[in-house]
C-alpha cells in the first residue's frame, strides 16, 4: 500500500471516499456483501478508479480497520484527557478522580449501533479472508498497544499499577468494550450508559492495584 503521507490531496480524497463506502457497505450489507463494484459505485467511482488506489478488496478492508482503530485511539485520547483533568483537581480524591475517569471512558467510548455492526463484520471479514488476516491482526494490536500505553501512564499518575501484562489487560478491556456494547444491543436495543459506567467500574478494581496508591496498604 502506498505511503498516505506522499499522496496528493486528489488521491487521498479519493480513498477517504472509497473507505467512507466501505464502512457504509460492510455496516447495511455485511462482510459477504462488501464488492468491488458495489463499494466503487456507493463512493461515485467507477472499478477503474478503484483499482487506480486499491490492489484489491482486501487492502481496502484493511485500510478501513486502520481507520476504525485510528478513530477509537482519538476516543481513547479524549477520554484521557478528561481524566487528566478530573486528577488535577485537588478537592478530589483518587476514589473519586477513578470514578470520574471510568463516566469519561464509558460516555466517550460508546459506539452506535452501526459501528458495532462494522467492527463485528470486518472480524468476520479477516476471519474468512486470509489476505486481510495479517493487516488486521497488526492494526488491532499496535492500536491496543498505544490504547494500553495511555492507561499506563493514566493509572501511574495517580501512583496505582496494572494487575497483568498488556495483552491480558488489553484482552479484557476489549472484551468489555466490544462484547459489552454487542449484549447492550442484543438485550435493550440500546446502550444503558449507568451499567456501563458501574461494570467498567467493578472491572477497574479487578485490574488495577490499589495497594499502590497513597495510604492504601
Amino acid at each position: 500500500m502506498s505511503d498516505h503521507a506522499t499522496m496528493t490531496p486528489r488521491r487521498a480524497a479519493t480513498r477517504a471516499r472509497l473507505l467512507d463506502a466501505a464502512r457504509e457497505v460492510i455496516a447495511e450489507r455485511g462482510a459477504g456483501g462488501a464488492t468491488v463494484e458495489g463499494i466503487a459505485e456507493r463512493a461515485g467511482f467507477t472499478r477503474g478508479a478503484f483499482y487506480s488506489n486499491y490492489a484489491s478488496l482486501d487492502e481496502l478492508i484493511v485500510d478501513v480497520i486502520r481507520e476504525v482503530g485510528e478513530t477509537r485511539l482519538a476516543q481513547v485520547r479524549a477520554a484521557a484527557a478528561q481524566f487528566a483533568s478530573h486528577r488535577e483537581k485537588d478537592e478530589l480524591t483518587i476514589d473519586s478522580v477513578l470514578e470520574g475517569g471510568v463516566r469519561d471512558f464509558v460516555h466517550l467510548l460508546q459506539p452506535p449501533m452501526h459501528e458495532v455492526i462494522l467492527q463485528a463484520e470486518l472480524r468476520l471479514y479477516a476471519l474468512r479472508n486470509e489476505g486481510a488476516r495479517v493487516g488486521y491482526v497488526a492494526a488491532v494490536r499496535e492500536t491496543m498497544t498505544d490504547v494500553y500505553e495511555i492507561l499506563e501512564t493514566l493509572f501511574a499518575s495517580v501512583h496505582a499499577q496494572l494487575r497483568a501484562t498488556p495483552e491480558i489487560t488489553m484482552d479484557i478491556l476489549l472484551g468489555f468494550f466490544d462484547q459489552g456494547s454487542v449484549m447492550s444491543y442484543l438485550e435493550l436495543g440500546r446502550v444503558d450508559p449507568d451499567e456501563q459506567v458501574a461494570r467498567l467500574g467493578r472491572l477497574v478494581d479487578v485490574i488495577i492495584d490499589r495497594t499502590a496508591l497513597p495510604g492504601q496498604s
